[in-house]
């Protein structure tokens, strides 16, 4: 359990939010050949990114509070921080070649389901409603992002299994 102790989540999940910008970043490579797929997998690797950077915003704005200290909650731990980032991990370690417009959406679609932006939400909340505010301002709300998956799926795939799977995001 020693290892509990330097656990800071904040660190983990921009990491395993810069992990999933990988994902999206290999799509857009992947889909070079088709500029509009290209362009929504690099915009949705560059909002990861984002998410990154404003989880370690936040980090660095409630290390300075004197009154304040962060006390995650059980859900946000590094057990889950391991299996979030194992779990995508996977999806990088196939070195897919080349995927299928429906095997991309699919990836992302089990991604963007995961737990990953409850832990985001509430990883803002640590530092209050201010400082939870002023972070969404910095990014893309997790909603909007799930709204522009949903709509290129709903533009690029035909498969109904995907289709009712983004109407549940």
């Amino acid at each position: 359990m020693a290892s509990e102790t330097h656990f800071d989540p904040f660190e983990r999940f921009a990491e395993t939010e810069r992990l999933v910008s990988k994902v999206y970043f290999r799509f857009s490579h992947l889909f070079l050949h088709h500029p509009e797929l290209r362009d929504f997998w690099w915009d949705m690797a560059m909002q990861e990114e984002q998410h990154a950077s404003v989880l370690l915003a936040c980090k660095a704005v409630i290390e300075n509070f004197s009154d304040e200290a962060v006390d995650p909650s059980p859900s946000i731990s590094q057990e889950k921080a391991d299996q979030l980032q194992a779990k995508i991990n996977a999806y990088l370690s196939k070195g897919t070649p080349s995927i299928t417009v429906e095997e991309a959406f699919k990836v992302a679609l089990e991604i963007e389901s995961s737990e990953i932006d409850v832990i985001y939400s509430k990883l803002l909340q640590l530092g209050g409603p201010k400082i939870a505010k002023t972070m969404e301002n910095l990014g893309i709300p997790a909603s909007v992002q799930r709204q522009k998956l949903k709509s290129a799926l709903q533009r690029f795939c035909q498969n109904p299994d995907l289709l009712r799977a983004a109407e549940r995001l």
